[in-house]
């Protein structure tokens, strides 16, 4: 059977306007299958202004433009909280090197102590790293990233009446002030650039599932993003101009007992020389967040887990989901998975306890 990632107007969501709820409703019935069938969808009439998208990417692509010295300034081996620049080849995704170069960008915030008994994961809050000679990197990127992030939480406004959440005030309670937002500034060069070629294996990013609760992804029109649909079939997530790629997480996996699958997806380097440029945007609850195994929708029956839950085929193998009880543990996790090297100079593994921990000073040699 042929799957198409589905199309979804977010103007129809109207939450608050009572003349509206018959295109409310439709919206929800919408959602829902999008979620259940493929995981993946793409939003049109989101209400984010072009001037914002369009200046996100230009500075994006400025900022790659720059010469390596310069970009190596805020380069990622210099925070513990895992913010600023990765070189081609340096991050990990499914066991091989990425054909991409990334800005990781998350939300601001002073570093957290590290000797007053806080949870490891509490390293992942902290301050960014900028650039010194782009003035307006940090206004234009902060700009986007607050847009995109208003649009994933209406997104899971409408998450949470599609699943018919009975407790809705709690479930958005896990996006309160204290919500995770990191956002990625990537460059995919194409397999014949001359400069910075690629691995043979010819993956910007290899099969992988996010481990947040959503995504949203701001694509130019080169392409390369697959899907993975749940009969094992890759899609191509053709861009489309004026819409938003929208994909779960796999804490809305664990949320739901797997109702809801979280998509594996990919990123092929273009064949040529033109190189692909995309900005997404990961949101998830707080780092203490303890996210259930199961939620409770007000129709039970939809549940399809256990003995009736379809099978799904993925190139993400079930060992590989980050599926602690608590969220901040599973993204401190999944960035040392994906970042030996930092993890390795600023944090220390004990043998005996067969814990982590935070360096007092991080390792020079790194």
């Amino acid at each position: 059977m042929t799957v198409t990632i589905p199309i979804l107007d977010l103007s129809k969501f109207q939450p608050d306007n009572p003349e509206a709820a018959a295109s409310t409703q439709e919206f929800l019935n919408e959602l829902y299958t999008a979620m259940h069938e493929v995981g993946f969808f793409y939003v049109r009439n989101h209400g984010v202004k072009s001037e914002i998208l369009q200046a996100g990417f230009e500075t994006s692509k400025a900022f790659f433009d720059l010469p390596l010295e310069e970009k190596l300034k805020i380069e990622k081996i210099h925070s513990p909280h895992f913010r600023g620049y990765t070189q081609l080849y340096q991050e990990i995704t499914d066991y091989k090197e990425d054909n991409r170069e990334q800005v990781d960008i998350g939300r601001e915030f002073p570093a957290e102590p590290i000797t007053d008994g806080r949870p490891l994961y509490s390293s992942m809050r902290g301050p960014n790293l900028w650039p010194e000679n782009l003035p307006e990197f940090k206004n234009h990127i902060l700009e986007l990233m607050q847009a995109m992030t208003d649009v994933g939480i209406t997104i899971l406004r409408a998450m949470a009446k599609s699943l018919r959440v009975v407790d809705e005030a709690a479930f958005m309670e896990m996006f309160n002030d204290d919500y995770c937002a990191r956002m990625k500034l990537t460059r995919y060069p194409g397999m014949k650039n001359a400069v910075d070629k690629p691995l043979d294996h010819g993956l910007g990013v290899g099969p992988h599932k996010d481990y947040g609760f959503l995504a949203l992804l701001l694509q130019d029109s080169i392409g390369g993003l697959q899907v993975q649909s749940h009969d094992g079939q890759w899609i191509d997530a053709t861009p489309i101009p004026g819409t938003f790629v929208v994909n779960i997480g796999e804490t809305l996996e664990r949320l739901t007992n797997k109702t809801f699958i979280a998509t594996t997806h990919r990123v092929l380097n273009n064949p040529d020389d033109r190189d692909r440029f995309s900005i997404p945007v990961f949101l998830a609850p707080s780092l203490d967040t303890h996210v259930p195994q199961a939620l409770t929708p007000a129709t039970p029956a939809k549940q399809e887990t256990g003995k009736n839950a379809k099978a799904v085929i993925s190139d993400v193998k079930e060992n590989q989901l980050l599926q602690d009880e608590i969220y901040g543990v599973n993204e401190l996790n999944g960035f040392f998975r994906s970042h030996p090297r930092i993890r390795d100079r600023w944090y220390q593994y004990d043998e005996k306890s067969k814990l982590w921990s935070r360096r007092e000073t991080p390792l020079v040699s790194a």
